[in-house]
């Protein structure tokens, strides 16, 4: 996804696999803030000239001007989750890198964990914040994205259908739906399958 499918200051949502031996090379980012997230793999990432193994449920905070690159030095392969977004004013945070699955709490729902990580230290454009959320076989998550933010929610595991005013999106790992402004979503899985577990990249709208 790019801009013109999202509201807001988003630039991109990719997802990328990075074969054994590849890599994304060092730049630096003058244009844009960028998060990854690791979905499975071992990456080694390099910010700002400092070296660190990065495992699934890892995620990496880019601030505008930072240097930095991802490499995949095992033997399978290694897929991430990348968002940016447009910056805003003011000094840049140092990077960032942090495991969220140690952060998973109880929701309210039977069965529900969430994990929040607040993003808007991280930046100086509008990001709001990060979600891993887990939904347990047969449950169902129902939320409205408040006015002013947007959303892309993004499919780690398990098989889910995403329903968004009246239009129903499902598939597997991999599947990512953006949801507008004041719009409600139902996130729900099939009975006979396992848990969902799914990120939420959430960022404000001017």
């Amino acid at each position: 996804m790019n801009g013109m499918h999202l509201e807001g200051m988003w630039n991109c949502v990719e997802y990328v696999v990075i074969e054994p031996g590849a890599w994304v090379g060092e730049h630096v980012h003058l244009r844009t803030e960028e998060i990854y997230h690791i979905v499975s793999g071992r990456a080694v990432v390099t910010m700002d000239g400092v070296e660190s193994e990065a495992v699934a449920g890892d995620l990496v905070t880019t601030p505008i001007g930072s240097s930095h690159s991802i490499a995949n030095r095992g033997t399978s392969d290694m897929h991430f989750f990348v968002t940016e977004v447009f910056p805003g004013e003011g000094p840049a945070a140092a990077p960032a890198q942090l495991h969220v699955p140690d952060l998973l709490t109880a929701g309210a729902e039977p069965g529900h964990r969430s994990a929040e990580v607040d993003l808007t230290p991280h930046f100086t454009g509008d990001w709001r914040c990060f979600r891993l959320v887990e939904v347990p076989a047969g449950g169902a998550l129902r939320e409205r994205v408040p006015a002013g933010r947007s959303i892309v929610l993004h499919v780690l595991e398990g098989r889910a259908v995403v329903a968004v005013d009246g239009t129903e999106h499902s598939g597997e790992p991999g599947l990512s739906v953006a949801v507008p402004p004041g719009y409600a979503y139902e996130l729900s899985g099939p009975a006979d399958g396992g848990p969902v577990r799914f990120v939420v990249t959430d960022v404000g709208v001017a």
